[in-house]
C-alpha cells in the first residue's frame, strides 16, 4: 500500500519534520551527557590535585573516596556508551526510513537495530556486574543461597 509512516504523521512533510526534531533532541541530549562527564572527570582531577598540593601526608581516606569517584563516574560512562551504540543504529535507520523509500535491506536493517535496541537491556546487568564491586558481590551471594541451601 504505500510507506508506513510514524504514529501519528499524517504525511511525509509531518514524518520528516518528527525525525528531524527526534534527531536534534538525540543529539542535545547526546551533547549534554558528553559536557556534564567531560566537566566531571576535570573537576575530579582539579579536586585530587588540589587534595594531594595541600595535604603532605596522604589522606587513605580522602584517596579511596576519590577513587570510588572515579569508579562510578567511569561505570557510568560505559553505561552511557552502551545506550548509544545500541540506539544509535536504530535512529539511523529510522532516520533513512523517513528520507527513502522502504526496501528489503532497510526492513532488515530495522529488524536488526530493534534487536540491538533490545539487547541493551540485557547488556546493563552485566555491565553492572562487571563495573561495580557490590553488585558482583550481591549476585554472588544470590546465587549461593539459591544453589547452595
Amino acid at each position: 500500500m504505500g510507506r508506513p509512516i510514524l504514529i501519528g504523521c499524517a504525511n511525509k512533510a509531518t514524518t520528516t519534520t518528527t525525525t528531524m526534531s527526534i534527531i536534534a533532541t538525540f543529539l542535545c541530549l547526546v551533547t549534554a551527557i558528553i559536557f556534564s562527564y567531560t566537566k566531571i572527570f576535570f573537576n575530579l582531577r582539579r579536586h585530587e590535585n588540589q587534595v594531594q598540593d595541600h595535604v603532605q601526608q596522604p589522606n587513605p581516606r580522602n584517596q579511596l573516596n576519590i577513587a570510588r569517584y572515579k569508579k562510578a563516574v567511569s561505570s557510568a560512562i560505559w553505561l552511557q556508551l552502551t545506550l548509544v551504540a545500541c540506539y544509535l543504529p536504530y535512529g539511523v535507520v529510522a532516520a533513512s526510513h523517513a528520507r527513502i523509500e522502504l526496501s528489503p535491506s532497510l526492513l532488515n536493517a530495522g529488524i536488526y537495530t530493534a534487536t540491538l535496541v533490545f539487547l541493551n537491556s540485557s547488556l546493563n546487568p552485566l555491565l553492572y556486574c562487571w563495573k561495580l564491586d557490590e553488585v558482583r558481590q550481591a549476585i554472588r551471594q544470590v546465587l549461593c543461597l539459591r544453589f547452595f541451601s
